[in-house]
């Protein structure tokens, strides 16, 4: 099983994703059977009568993720146990679970524009990626902890984690502001899809900042290209105002990095401050917007795509050599 995570190419179509112009791929009379399993639904609406014939029975629906929702992230025992019956029933009986679930239900009543959005992504996931096989998607309730499950060919998100930056609950448990501002319904699809992207293609670097930062910026790139659709401030997960702050400075932040050659260090710390969730970067003010080392990443990366379009996604993907894109990016 793979580590759980809880907190035929052709010329025309690498063309498409290479430049920002013509980002789109052919996905025309494609069709393929798609749609998101509600598993925190199914999971509030059991029969509390024979609590452990209904986990079985979810377990023989819903093998890759049953096991590990009810025993590795809800903590309620072995399935088959007379404590995770018991668990079940003490965990119906909270008051706050109870609000949580109605709200997280109601907010969450039709998801179909989420799967309408995450379709067509996922057609262009089997042209640049032909040989991913796609997992199936899930949506659980975490209470605000695990975002998001990573298991063998299934992908969850947590709802309740996208509830909209005004839910009240996530000031009663002390969700900074910062992270906030990506709680909301927006940002699913393309989680999904980075969620997707790590699990089976990205292998995080132990080398220095600038190859992190070459690892965010081909994560930002491909689900970029698969939501040609979506605002790269979306993407990124900045507000407009974030956005625009780093495309008009973009070009000093750079030459800044690279004047105190902080791109060369292998220091944890430091590629923390560059590339981690806060309030802003560190290193460039209390004004800026956080993880700029990633944002200046995926314009590396866009760079080194537009102009070197004889390599697909797959190859880019698979390049682990951060000077290698950088030095053939003709990036500044």
């Amino acid at each position: 099983m793979k580590k759980i995570i809880i907190s035929a190419i052709t010329a025309t179509i690498m063309i498409a994703c290479s430049s920002p112009e013509l980002r789109q791929a052919d996905i025309e009379g494609i069709d393929m059977d798609f749609h998101i399993t509600r598993f925190d639904s199914i999971f509030w609406n059991i029969d509390t009568t024979c609590i452990k014939q209904e986990f079985l029975k979810l377990d023989s629906l819903h093998p890759e993720i049953t096991r590990i929702y009810i025993e590795r992230v809800m903590m309620m025992g072995a399935i088959d146990s007379p404590r995770a019956s018991v668990e079940y029933i003490n965990f119906r009986k909270y008051p706050a679970v109870i609000d949580v679930y109605t709200s997280t239900q109601e907010a969450y009543t039709d998801i179909s524009d989420i799967e309408e959005e995450l379709k067509p992504a996922l057609l262009r996931t089997t042209k640049f990626l032909p040989n991913l096989k796609l997992p199936k998607f899930y949506t659980h309730i975490s209470f605000f902890n695990q975002n998001i499950i990573v298991g063998q060919g299934f992908i969850s998100l947590s709802i309740d984690n996208y509830m909209g930056e005004d839910y009240s609950f996530y000031d009663s448990i002390g969700i900074y502001s910062y992270l906030k501002r990506n709680m909301i319904r927006e940002k699913i699809p393309s989680d999904y899809l980075t969620a997707m992207l790590c699990s089976e293609y990205m292998t995080k670097p132990n080398g220095n900042l600038l190859d992190d930062m070459i690892y965010y910026g081909k994560i930002l790139y491909t689900v970029w290209c698969l939501l040609p659709d979506e605002k790269e401030s979306t993407i990124m997960g900045y507000t407009e105002e974030q956005m625009n702050w780093a495309k008009e400075r973009e070009s000093s932040l750079w030459q800044q990095m690279v004047e105190t050659h902080i791109i060369f260090s292998e220091n944890i710390m430091d590629k923390t401050k560059y590339l981690n969730d806060g309030p802003f970067t560190q290193p460039f003010g209390q004004d800026s917007p956080d993880r700029l080392g990633a944002y200046i990443g995926w314009k590396i990366v866009r760079s080194y795509m537009k102009n070197n379009q004889d390599v697909s996604i797959m190859q880019l993907l698979q390049e682990h050599d951060g000077q290698k894109i950088l030095n053939k990016s003709n990036y500044r």
